[in-house]
């Protein structure tokens, strides 16, 4: 009995821990870089109520950040925690030029664009947008699949992800010490570094096209965390 009570205790003891380190709300502060050329901001948001959470990330850029389609651009992902699944339930997308949303339903997804008649995806597995599986990426380590349906510029691709331990990267004269996860679409080599000195915040992004430095996306500010 003793035993049991014991094992218990230490099972809770980790649950509280783990929930612990789950980022939950946060406001930080990128700067973004087109071919290592300051070109713009962006903000990262998140914001949790029991199990909805709302993710968004805005950029405001100049003429460089143009040249990467990334002069404005928003996009709002809002979830669903369902026996720690993170389950996509609606996206909204809106740039210079285009705006619409996406309504998704397990490994279904309808896309809605005004004037326009609606486009139904589906596959085998749970599909995420951009902006969800960023939050699942942070919030799931180490218990991370190699493969992830994504809906991107309305169409599913299949990210398949490297996943690196103990990875380091220094921003502005300081040191981040987490962990790294890449997939390649197309001749892009795409990079995210997460903070475990920050509840595993993403800190940082770049996008390698050829061997080359295309986009680098650095943070600079939190402006707070929890």
């Amino acid at each position: 009995m003793k035993k049991l009570i014991i094992i218990a205790l230490v099972f809770l003891c980790q649950n509280s821990l783990s929930n612990e380190n789950i980022i939950k709300n946060v406001e930080a502060k990128y700067i973004f870089y087109y071919k290592n050329m300051e070109a713009g901001k962006m903000t990262l948001k998140i914001n949790t109520e029991n199990n909805k959470i709302k993710i968004s990330t805005v950029y405001d850029g100049n003429f460089l950040a143009e040249l990467a389609n990334r002069g404005y651009r928003e996009e709002i992902s809002h979830v669903e925690i369902n026996q720690n699944i993170i389950l996509p339930k609606k996206y909204m997308y809106k740039d210079g030029e285009e705006s619409y949303q996406a309504i998704f339903n397990a490994n279904k997804v309808e896309i809605i664009k005004k004037n326009t008649e609606p486009i139904n995806l589906n596959t085998n597995e749970i599909i995420y947008d951009p902006i969800s599986l960023l939050l699942l990426l942070m919030r799931t380590y180490p218990n991370f699949d190699t493969k992830y349906n994504v809906l991107s510029k309305k169409n599913i691709k299949i990210y398949n992800y490297n996943f690196k331990e103990n990875a380091s990267i220094k921003i502005n004269k300081l040191q981040y010490h987490g962990y790294s996860a890449e997939y390649i679409s197309g001749n892009k080599k795409n990079i995210f570094f997460f903070s475990k000195e920050h509840k595993n915040l993403m800190v940082s992004t770049r996008i390698m096209k050829k061997g080359k430095e295309k986009i680098r996306i650095d943070l600079s500010e939190i402006k707070f965390l929890n």
